[in-house]
């Protein structure tokens, strides 16, 4: 049976707030104490999130045990009276929930839902998680954006050694320009000292380097 009558019910959907919660404020202040910084209530996200730590696409809700249907096998068995009008509402909102994830992870955002009852009792234990998600997904960006650098790096070298072996007029006017800016940033970043125009760099691309004499 429904603990509460249809009058209490009544009054505690009318008391229910959409955001700004009591579970949402002490999540929030349990992720700014881990040195996590979000937003809320994002609605330029699909589903308005509690939290969204945008940079790292990661969206998080607290979700009221009763409204998003926490053990709903079990509680809907409970439920006495008007219980037509509860199986439609929250099955309704648990329908919602289910596309709203499906709809962000497939704009590629890390969905993270968390209960009332949860957050209340271990509310540290699950900003620390969030944390940890938080760190992981900000070390594969670092880790992608270092690979593509290595793949830039690499297709630079290949383009000046593609330069080096054919230097005849068959050779595109366009690649060998973009040739010659690669080998300038080169001797840049070997000899962050020295000067080197355009100029200088396609005479050391196409005459190369002049070797140094041997001391006497």
């Amino acid at each position: 049976m429904d603990k509460l009558t249809p009058e209490q019910r009544r009054k505690s959907m009318q008391a229910n707030k959409s955001k700004g919660t009591k579970i949402e404020i002490l999540l929030g202040k349990a992720l700014f104490a881990k040195g996590l910084r979000y937003r809320k209530n994002n609605k330029k996200v699909h589903g308005t999130p509690d939290f969204t730590i945008t940079k790292y696409k990661v969206a998080i809700f607290a979700d009221g045990d009763f409204w998003h249907g926490k053990d709903w096998e079990n509680r809907r068995r409970k439920l006495g009276a008007n219980a037509a009008f509860w199986f439609e509402k929250i099955e309704r909102n648990m329908e919602r929930d289910f596309k709203v994830n499906e709809k962000l992870r497939d704009e590629g955002w890390t969905v993270l839902r968390f209960w009332e009852s949860d957050l209340k009792k271990n509310r540290e234990e699950i900003a620390f998680f969030v944390k940890e998600i938080v760190d992981f997904k900000k070390q594969k960006i670092l880790e992608s954006k270092f690979l593509r650098k290595q793949m830039l790096h690499a297709k630079k070298e290949s383009l000046i050694q593609n330069y080096l072996q054919r230097k005849n007029d068959d050779f595109p006017q366009r690649l060998k320009k973009t040739a010659v800016k690669y080998t300038r940033e080169f001797l840049y970043q070997k000899y962050p000292e020295e000067e080197f125009t355009i100029k200088v760099a396609g005479d050391l691309l196409h005459f190369g380097a002049p070797k140094k004499r041997e001391p006497r």
